[in-house]
């Protein structure tokens, strides 16, 4: 079956991008996988205008088929305005922009299968349980929605996790940026989103991609 070899492609180059190999060739070759066994289409709105909007894709992945699939929009919450600021005014002052990626489960008594909607006054996650550094990421053209090297108002960000990495189960997820560090709850939050919960097992890998346009 097509989503077989798929998988097997897709599961291979997440295997290698733990070897440092060319992390924007391994990104096109999985985005090219994914597309195949439907799902992942990216096009750009006229509609951003002196906005940022963001997009999320994920997939996983469990013995050689697609078994979770979630795409949608995702909040960028106020506090972003904040760590733009802090980068215009002086580029050194705060450690960077986009560079963690955090997961959670939620608070107690969410429906895991309905979670609450995600709001722009969000500051932090609800329970944070993983955090992982930007995998990879880059520019996307406006018009053609492909990868290229020049600067744009698009970038994707890449975060791969292999069947060893980031078991639990999930239903939050945020971009952290500034000050963020390894540890849990630091840096500003950039956007949040909630979904229908994501069970990862030691035999599951999955990725997700988020998309922040300006």
């Amino acid at each position: 079956m097509q989503s077989n070899s798929s998988f097997q492609r897709i599961k291979k180059v997440i295997s290698s991008v733990g070897q440092k190999t060319r992390l924007s060739e391994s990104m096109k070759r999985i985005k090219k996988e994914i597309s195949k066994i439907g799902g992942f289409v990216y096009k750009h709105s006229d509609s951003l205008e002196h906005m940022l909007k963001g997009q999320i894709t994920i997939k996983a992945f469990e013995n050689n088929r697609l078994v979770y699939s979630f795409e949608d929009h995702n909040v960028i919450v106020n506090s972003a305005s904040v760590l733009i600021s802090r980068l215009l005014k002086n580029s050194q002052e705060p450690k960077g922009g986009i560079t963690y990626l955090a997961l959670g489960e939620g608070a107690s008594g969410w429906n895991l299968q309905s979670p609450p909607e995600a709001t722009s006054s969000q500051a932090k996650l609800a329970s944070e349980t993983l955090r992982v550094p930007v995998t990879s990421s880059t520019f996307i053209d406006p018009t053609t929605g492909e990868e290229v090297s020049s600067y744009t108002n698009i970038v994707d960000y890449h975060f791969f996790f292999s069947e060893s990495s980031g078991e639990g189960a999930f239903v939050e997820l945020g971009l952290f940026g500034g000050d963020a560090t390894s540890a849990n709850e630091t840096g500003t939050m950039v956007n949040y989103r909630t979904f229908p919960v994501l069970n990862k097992t030691a035999s599951m890998s999955f990725v997700i991609i988020v998309r922040i346009t300006a």
